[in-house]
């Protein structure tokens, strides 16, 4: 990275420690330290290992939106990229994951960069409407005269008009493919200094047309799809269920997915790295505005969950550059050649 990405990475996390240090002066460490104590070993143990199969089944779906590109994707290869992506994702939190792993499985499979990262395209485009749904349906079975904070409402309305206009991209790609790079060989052929290019960028345009196609497969494989996607966030929304009984609290398990599904939404905004301090602020004004008003058991909760989740997936990310017999600066690398 840059000199001035890195400074951006460090003003974000000084943000986000200093937003953490101030939840922790209100609250009070005194108070914090009192609350964790309650914290259930077995159920914390639940919540870390929920991990693998969350990948699994990210692993198994991104299987099936490779199929017009490869009929078999190493599920293995498909598994440990993905823990390596979102050790990136965890480090480095401006969606340069995503790239990684597109890299890392395009070279190991043969399949190049651009079909590889187009398939992650679709896969957040299926993430997106998995909440939508899940979050929709959570709020028509909150109980008579309960409501949301209109920035959670806000929050809905955004995801359904980006998922609209994801949508219509990627099926005005498959469809209009032919239009498409022909517009693309007829801007860039009269671009100084790129026209000697046009071939490979057209090529480029191809193969990412080409890797958007899991999404538009046979009906059987786009159910397949949108099931693994609705697993994969109840798994999520699991784990907010066990961070909950750790400490003993009861919530409703309606709660438990709105609360899920709008902190998995949050992962859109802008972070520190690591998520410091923004994690523990959306847990704590997630569940404040769904009822839970013990603050200082929500930052607790938020904190050991966090803290939990990071180790994870940092632990993961390190077995999987070793198993995919990777360097660690490699596993660092985006290249879209």
């Amino acid at each position: 990275m840059e000199g001035r990405d890195l400074l951006k990475l460090l003003i974000f996390f000084m943000i986000g420690m200093s937003l953490l240090v101030g939840m922790l002066w209100w609250v009070g460490i005194d108070k914090l330290l009192s609350a964790m104590q309650r914290a259930s070993i077995g159920w914390l143990l639940v919540v870390g290992l929920l991990v693998f199969p969350a990948y699994f089944v990210r692993a198994v779906r991104w299987r099936l939106l490779l199929l017009p590109v490869k009929n078999k994707v190493s599920l293995s290869t498909a598994f440990w990229t993905t823990a390596i992506g979102f050790m990136v994702n965890t480090l480095i939190p401006i969606r340069l994951g995503e790239f990684v792993r597109a890299y890392i499985l395009g070279e190991k499979e043969k399949i190049g960069f651009a079909p590889s990262f187009s398939s992650i395209i679709v896969e957040r485009t299926l993430d997106l409407i998995g909440l939508l749904t899940l979050g929709l349906i959570s709020m028509l079975m909150l109980p008579v005269g309960s409501s949301l904070p209109g920035w959670a409402l806000n929050g809905f309305k955004i995801v359904s008009v980006l998922i609209g206009v994801i949508l219509a991209v990627i099926f005005l790609g498959i469809k209009k493919e032919t239009l498409i790079i022909k517009l693309v060989s007829e801007i860039f052929k009269h671009i100084p200094f790129i026209r000697k290019r046009v071939d490979r960028i057209t090529d480029f345009t191809r193969s990412l047309i080409h890797g958007l196609r899991g999404l538009s497969q046979e009906p059987r494989i786009f159910a397949a799809n949108l099931s693994l996607t609705w697993l994969l966030w109840l798994i999520y929304c699991f784990m907010v269920y066990a961070v909950f009984a750790a400490f003993g609290y009861e919530i409703s398990i309606v709660a438990v997915v709105l609360g899920g599904v709008l902190l998995n939404m949050t992962y859109i905004l802008p972070a520190a790295p690591g998520y410091v301090g923004t994690y523990e602020a959306y847990w704590t004004l997630i569940f404040t505005a769904l009822g839970v008003f013990q603050v200082d058991v929500l930052l607790a909760m938020g904190l050991i969950s966090h803290l939990l989740g990071i180790a994870m997936m940092i632990a993961l990310g390190c077995i999987g550059i070793m198993w995919l017999g990777l360097s660690f600066s490699e596993a660092f690398k985006v290249r879209s050649d």
